[in-house]
């Protein structure tokens, strides 16, 4: 069964998926703990380390369309060898980092390097796959960043990731290694995965034809309040619990909610998918904002460690649907020889991962570590406004396509 299984897949699929695994439980090692040392061992304010925070979607934000654009043109390969050697250099910078500054500038460069590497080598999945096995590709995909996620916080917790950067170094060397790996890839296989010559595209005439594409115009609104939700997660919530006097152990307690996610992900991410493949992805959308928006009024009101973890899954519940129809879904609106453009456009997305932070870091200050109910409440009627617009797109959708829809998922 496992070996017909992968027998579909390009070799480039099944390094990439490993490789993903192993680079995301060492993220997850130390960068979920960020917050926390800034606030308890630097002394910084919960406003400025959502800035810090919130500067790498922010950088992202353009920077992904901008790699995705070069990944079309140039290929794909030697922008992702570019990211991660870069990557690698910033971890190590983060272990031996001081002051607001640094951070600052760190923080930025980590969301630039994650915004180019992200989307083009989720477009170089889809280009060495069939269009009928993408869905268990970006399945497999996000399966290996939550196992990732599962083993990394725990390690974390372990070596002391909240109250010292010197784990990042361990990051920096996986990465490092990462990096080597793709340059064995790109050696291998670049002479089959050229980009597409067809169309000669210029960085104008991408934007011109994202920009005219309304579906994925209220598809990327809608993503953009969402990631306003999920970046509590990093930000918000780990400042909360491992600060407020309600929690004893907040930051280990913290640590096991990141792994009850990623936890929750392996169990769930396969039926759960295949329950809302039968749905308009528009609504399925939907259907994941409302469990985010949930998710936030339930960390609001929990101090029981049960409460946090029954949040936590409905929050994941939320993760699962969106993250991983909203891969297929843009796969579907992308011409093939701009998927890497499309992708990267996706990127635009982290505009809501970048102001989240920072708008939960004004809430914390606001009502202070002992009313998480109105922090949380309050964020919570934020992420509900991602619904209309998800509304919005697919009526639009469906007007444009008709019974002409080709998409990998079904209709309400």
């Amino acid at each position: 069964m496992k070996n017909k299984f992968f027998r579909h897949w390009h070799p480039v699929v099944t390094t990439i998926i490993m490789g993903t695994f192993f680079s995301r439980a060492a993220f997850f090692m130390t960068m979920p703990f960020l917050a926390i040392f800034l606030h308890k061992e630097k002394g910084m304010e919960p406003e400025t380390i959502g800035l810090i925070i919130g500067i790498s979607a922010l950088t992202g934000t353009f920077g992904g369309f901008i790699g995705g654009y070069l990944s079309d043109r140039i290929g794909r390969f030697p922008v992702m060898i570019i990211a991660i050697f870069t990557w690698s250099a910033v971890f190590a910078g983060f272990a031996v980092a001081d002051t607001v500054w640094s951070f600052f500038v760190l923080n930025s460069l980590n969301g630039l390097c994650r915004s180019w590497f992200e989307p083009i080598s989720r477009a170089l999945l889809a280009d060495v796959t069939t269009k009928e096995n993408r869905l268990s590709v970006f399945n497999a995909r996000y399966f290996a960043i939550n196992a990732g996620a599962a083993l990394g916080p725990v390690t974390g917790t372990y070596l002391g990731s909240s109250s010292s950067m010197t784990t990042f170094f361990i990051t920096a060397a996986v990465y490092f290694l990462y990096a080597l790996v793709v340059m064995f890839l790109m050696k291998k296989y670049k002479n089959s995965l050229q980009p597409q010559q067809e169309k000669k595209l210029t960085l104008k005439m991408a934007a011109h034809v994202i920009s005219r594409d309304k579906v994925l115009l209220y598809f990327l609104l809608g993503n953009i309040v969402v990631l306003m939700a999920q970046a509590q997660m990093d930000s918000t919530l780990a400042q909360y619990m491992g600060s407020s006097p309600l929690f004893h152990h907040g930051v280990t307690l913290f640590s096991y909610l990141i792994v009850t996610n990623a936890v929750t992900v392996l169990v769930l991410q396969y039926p759960v998918t295949n329950y809302v493949k039968r749905f308009d992805p528009m609504f399925a959308l939907r259907i994941g904002s409302g469990a985010f928006s949930l998710a936030l009024v339930g960390f609001g009101l929990s101090s029981n460690w049960i409460f946090l973890v029954v949040s936590m899954v409905v929050l994941t519940l939320g993760e699962i649907i969106v993250f991983v129809v909203s891969d297929v879904l843009l796969d579907d609106l992308a011409p093939d020889h701009m998927r890497g453009s499309y992708f990267g456009a996706m990127s635009f997305r982290s505009i809501g991962f970048s102001a989240g932070p920072w708008i939960g870091g004004l809430l914390l200050k606001s009502f202070g570590f002992t009313h998480g109910f109105y922090v949380f409440g309050c964020l919570s009627l934020l992420s509900l406004l991602a619904l209309p617009l998800f509304q919005i797109g697919q009526k639009v959708k469906n007007k444009a396509v008709g019974s002409d829809n080709h998409s990998t998922f079904g209709t309400t």
